[in-house]
């Protein structure tokens, strides 16, 4: 996969991704499913900033210490976002793939070994895909959160947008 075809990639997740996002009732960005879930405000917050800048920290190697990312990572530290924030933040980590795909040259890319301080390790297409189902997993989960307060979500909604 070329990082052009990469980015086509993504942007096929982003969009069902801003769809459901723009669904999320404000009055309900402090819901959860359970006291151990992240809320839905955390939820639209947290993947909407996890690709673009998440693939540069990888690439720049400056991400935060283990200790660090697992005190940011507890369930009471997550930031919630209003929608507009969250759209906002979605906007920009699209840019900021760009700018990071940009920034890698095809060959390093498609052979530069790469790693995340989680033990995670190898080619930059490779941890970027990673990164791609992250994201996918946490649309999944605002699918679902999106279907469990009784909103008119379905396969289309999923996958089209």
């Amino acid at each position: 996969m070329t990082k052009d075809e990469f980015y086509d990639f993504v942007m096929h997740a982003y969009r069902p991704a801003e769809t459901m996002i723009r669904m999320a009732p404000a009055d309900k960005l402090d819901w959860r499913p359970g006291p151990k879930f992240m809320s839905l405000g955390q939820l639209i917050c947290h993947m909407a900033s996890g690709l673009g800048a998440d693939l540069g920290a990888t690439l720049a190697g400056n991400w935060p210490t283990m200790e660090e990312m697992d005190k940011g990572m507890r369930l009471e530290n997550l930031p919630a976002c209003s929608v507009a924030e969250a759209l906002a933040k979605l906007d920009k980590d699209q840019a900021t793939l760009r700018a990071v795909l940009a920034g890698v040259s095809a060959e390093d890319f498609a052979q530069k070994v790469v790693s995340v301080p989680w033990g995670a390790k190898g080619k930059t297409e490779q941890m970027a895909l990673y990164f791609r189902e992250h994201f996918t997993n946490h649309k999944q989960q605002l699918f679902t959160y999106l279907k469990l307060l009784g909103l008119p979500v379905n396969t289309e909604t999923l996958y089209g947008g």
